[in-house]
């Protein structure tokens, strides 16, 4: 009778057992993902906090009829790489810098300059905000009436942001299509393991590893919750685990840990 139940004992021992090699094998794909996840999510909201302030200016010379004003912004508004024009008058431009610098606005109406110079705002695609220089130029070429006006280390930091989100982006979809490519190849296999409860067991728990770890470095800066809730989201968190329940499936199938 012993002998009988001695499988039965063995089984339930091993259900919840943590596959130490799994685990560390898991733990470390999953804090690499984690961090990538909170890369992902502020590059991508610094790059479209950066693109929607970045303007370029130009500046109406006061011999520019009021009446071509609007053929001007007619043809600026039918090129390709210019996604919005708005036209200010001297009036508008004040309220506006008015609105955005108060003191400033202050200062100039103390030295009595209370008229601002009219202009255009131009609000560029990425693809020409990279290639800000020769675009400009060729503008101001074509409008002699208008002066252009722009920040280049501001386009600069948008083109390094953008381009460091992408790279970011493709990396981690590559990542993820290998480890699915990696799951199906394991899973033509037969396999090598009776406890594979186990392996999903130790995987899910690396997810919750590498949270606990991402939140232990940001703990220290007094912000954890705000912190994590500008990297991360709960789908994100629920896809990690998700994935790292499955590798742990797999590599508990592919070799016997």
């Amino acid at each position: 009778m012993d002998d009988f139940l001695e499988p039965q004992k063995r089984r339930s021992k091993h259900v919840f057992r943590l596959y130490r090699r799994v685990f560390t094998l898991v733990f470390a794909v999953a804090v690499l993902l984690q961090v990538a996840s909170f890369t992902q999510v502020q590059l991508k909201d610094y790059f479209n906090r950066l693109d929607s302030e970045f303007k370029v200016i130009l500046t109406i010379d006061p011999e520019v009829q009021t009446e071509d004003l609007t053929q001007m912004g007619e043809s600026l508004s039918t090129k390709e790489d210019i996604v919005e024009v708005k036209l200010f008058s001297p009036a508008d431009a004040l309220a506006a810098l008015q609105k955005k610098n108060p003191q400033l606005t202050e200062a100039l109406l103390l030295m009595g300059r209370n008229k601002m110079p009219a202009y255009f705002e131009l609000k560029l695609n990425y693809k020409a905000v990279n290639n800000i220089g020769p675009f400009v130029d060729n503008l101001a070429a074509e409008y002699q009436g208008l002066s252009p006006k722009y920040s280049p280390q501001h386009a600069r930091t948008i083109f390094l942001v953008g381009l460091c989100l992408r790279i970011v982006n493709m990396a981690v979809v590559f990542a993820l299509l290998l480890l699915v490519f990696f799951m199906f190849l394991v899973e033509a296999y037969p396999s090598t393991s009776r406890h594979l409860g186990a392996g999903v067991f130790s995987g899910l728990l690396a997810a919750g590893a590498s949270l606990v770890f991402i939140a232990a470095l940001v703990y220290p800066s007094g912000y954890l919750l705000p912190a994590l809730n500008a990297f991360t989201s709960v789908g994100r968190q629920v896809g990690l685990f998700v994935l790292c329940g499955l590798l742990g499936w797999t590599l508990t199938k592919w070799q016997k840990f």
